[in-house]
């Protein structure tokens, strides 16, 4: 009988066993010309900074999609306006870079060539809709490991039962 529930609590165990990655979780979207007027000389913000400015947290805590709210279709992209346009003067115009990407004049719009994917500037329009997902560190552990814990403290209690 022992040996049934050892067995059935190690199938438990391993049945447990997963990955302890926090999958991203949607917390909002913005289109990029929410942000302040280009001639207020606002800073330039890649899309994970803006997604920290928006919803809390450190840019590292985020990743960035173009495409939807949809975990499936996250693309770590961003729509960004360029400081006097990149599309040869038509507007409204955006353009699709990293979400880590920015192009600044010491952190500043300020200068032609610089990119923000949080600026009314050229990118107006809900096309231009940048879609953020948090991601954390998992700081808990996931239950596989307690289930291992647990079943080798069982082994060792009736390891010490079976000896006496």
């Amino acid at each position: 009988m022992k040996f049934k529930s050892i067995v059935g609590a190690s199938i438990l165990a391993a049945s447990m066993i997963g990955s302890a990655y926090a999958s991203p979780v949607y917390v909002g979207s913005w289109e990029v010309d929410n942000g302040p007027d280009w001639g207020t000389v606002p800073l330039a913000y890649t899309g994970q900074e803006a997604a920290a400015l928006l919803f809390g947290g450190v840019a590292s805590d985020y990743v960035i999609s173009t495409v939807d709210s949809s975990v499936a279709d996250i693309n770590y992209s961003n729509w960004v306006s360029t400081w006097g346009g990149a599309c040869n003067g038509v507007s409204p115009c955006g353009t699709i870079v990293a979400d880590d990407f920015a192009i600044s004049t010491n952190g500043q719009y300020v200068n032609p060539g610089d990119t923000s994917s949080y600026v009314r500037d050229w990118a107006n329009g809900s096309q231009f809709t940048n879609y953020a997902f948090r991601v954390d560190a998992n700081d808990v552990p996931e239950p596989a490991s307690i289930a291992i814990l647990a079943l080798g403290l069982a082994c060792l209690s009736l390891s010490r039962r079976a000896k006496r």
